[in-house]
């Protein structure tokens, strides 16, 4: 048995060495976020009484639905119902990337190949990969735990809060190198990851709604950290749960590697055709096959998930009209339930940037692979970013215009308002955008700065979501919040500039035609 883990030490020190910055910005991310809460909480409600008095009233229908219900009105247990879907969601995505990063991805790279041409084991690359990820999540759980009880956090319930998404986090990472035994490729390991990971959020959005739990609850990674009660009566007997699931996976992502080929999945990959089709000729075809999986998917996630929100939307109507949050924006929309769709379709449009930034990349990846073959060719550079810009932007409002006509379909028939289909519709269309201008700036990056370009792009997605909970909280001005593309979409402003849809639109030009112009300046693959 120890043959097959020879050499996983000096495998995991080489995957530290080769992901510093990644590493880094992964351990202290959890704990710069509960940290900014917190301060950010004890300046909100300064005492007990002006938590229970305004603290409650900002739990609006749609924040308990991200985040379930508060057990403990406390600051304590206010910080910790705030951050933990974060947390476990931010803890899932670095370790889903993490470990297609160094199982199906250095296997398709060719790097796995030339590992084992040395003396290591082999289930030394997977063995390495799974423990560098638990140890990363550790040492990011125990300084938020630090960062926690500097501020004066229990220890008690810190240690659950943060034993919680450290659970969470482990489990999403495991299953994402149980499904990397599966694909040949990259792309659909990850994007499969991704997909499970979003379906488990779906149903935790769902049970949260519906105001019920069932034993497939105690299953999924995302209500573990409810469901341990931090600050409220801890249950550390749930965390039995992560770690016998956790063994399972890796016993299981283990056996399957045993059982496979150097670079095959246990999924047989399709024959390819002998001849390539008429079409695919050009670039455009090019573009639509390396875009069409990633454009469907999501079309069709938004397509079903779109209509089910719409003939559901009648279900939200009395926990709305009782949220004092929302009192002003239910009377300038004139009524419940389009308050309601007006919020989820905001959230919807935000979601759909993450497309932007996903179809953004897979031009990023054909450079870094096929591009100096492509340039070699009578194939003049702009041309090449312009047949992914189609999907780009196109494909994102295709998507954002598919998910708005479906809302409306769906609350036709919900609400029976023959009205909703057109203004739900439109108010989709106007969100675009906004949208656009983060692929601008994702397309602006991949002219300038290509080998950062994911990280930064991310993390200014992730830069634009805080300014819009701290402006929400009213911690940061509102020309700060301004340099966000959604501020001048959302739905909670009483005024929104006329000249918003025009303004977005000169930015993504802007930022577009710079990106091209310094892709046209810089070496191919760079």
């Amino acid at each position: 048995m120890k043959r097959y883990f020879h050499g996983t030490l000096s495998l995991m020190r080489l995957y530290l060495r080769q992901n510093r910055i990644f590493t880094l910005v992964w351990l202290l991310l959890p704990g710069v976020w509960v940290a900014i809460n917190t301060v950010s909480s004890l300046v909100l409600f300064p005492t007990q009484e002006a938590l229970e008095e305004m603290g409650v009233s900002l739990i609006d229908p749609l924040t308990e639905a991200m985040h379930g219900p508060l057990l403990d009105i406390s600051i304590a247990g206010f910080v910790t119902w705030r951050t933990k879907v974060f947390l476990v969601l931010l803890g899932g995505i670095f370790s889903i990337v993490y470990m297609i990063r160094h199982t199906r991805q250095a296997e398709e790279q060719g790097k796995r190949e030339l590992l084992s041409a040395n003396v290591i084991g082999s289930l030394a690359t997977l063995a390495a990969a799974l423990v560098n990820m638990v140890l990363i999540n550790a040492f990011a759980a125990v300084l938020a735990v630090f960062a926690m009880i500097a501020l004066g956090l229990g220890f008690v319930g810190t240690l659950a809060h943060c034993l919680g998404f450290f659970g969470a986090s482990c489990v999403l990472g495991i299953l994402a190198g149980v499904v990397a035994q599966f694909f040949v490729s990259a792309t659909a390991a990850r994007g499969m990851s991704f997909g499970l990971l979003g379906l488990l959020f779906g149903l935790h959005i769902l049970w949260n709604v519906s105001g019920g739990q069932n034993l497939l609850a105690f299953l999924n990674p995302l209500e573990w950290p409810l469901l341990i009660h931090p600050f409220a009566g801890e249950q550390f007997r749930l965390l039995l749960i992560p770690l016998a699931l956790g063994a399972t996976l890796v016993a299981l992502s283990l056996w399957l590697m045993a059982r496979r080929d150097v670079g095959a999945g246990l999924v047989p990959q399709r024959t390819g055709r002998a001849f390539a089709k008429p079409g695919l000729r050009d670039l455009s075809a090019l573009a639509w096959r390396t875009q069409r999986g990633l454009f469907l998917a999501w079309s069709c996630f938004y397509a079903i998930f779109s209509f089910a929100l719409g003939c559901a939307s009648y279900l939200m109507v009395s926990a709305v009209s009782s949220a004092e949050a929302l009192t002003g924006l239910i009377e300038r929309l004139g009524g419940v339930d389009r308050a309601f769709l007006s919020l989820m379709l905001y959230i919807f449009g935000i979601l759909i940037s993450v497309y932007v930034m996903m179809s953004a990349g897979i031009l990023r990846r054909e450079e870094a692979a096929k591009g100096e073959t492509l340039l070699s060719m009578p194939v003049r550079r702009e041309k090449l970013v312009l047949s992914h810009m189609v999907y780009i932007f196109g494909g994102s409002a295709a998507i954002m215009l598919m998910s708005g006509l479906c809302v409306g379909l769906g609350a036709v028939i919900g609400t029976e308002d023959k009205s909703a289909l057109v203004r739900l519709f439109l108010e989709m269309a106007g969100m675009v955008p906004a949208i656009w201008a983060i692929g601008g700036v994702a397309l602006l990056l991949f002219g300038a700065l290509p080998k950062w370009m994911t990280g930064i792009s991310y993390g200014l997605l992730t830069l634009f979501v805080l300014m819009e909970i701290f402006w929400e909280q009213q911690q940061i001005p509102e020309v700060l919040y301004a340099l966000s593309p959604f501020s001048w979409i959302t739905p909670l402003k009483a005024i929104r500039p006329t000249a918003a849809p025009l303004v977005l639109c000169v930015a993504t030009i802007i930022l577009t035609g710079t990106g091209i112009a310094l892709f046209r300046r810089r070496d191919a693959a760079l």
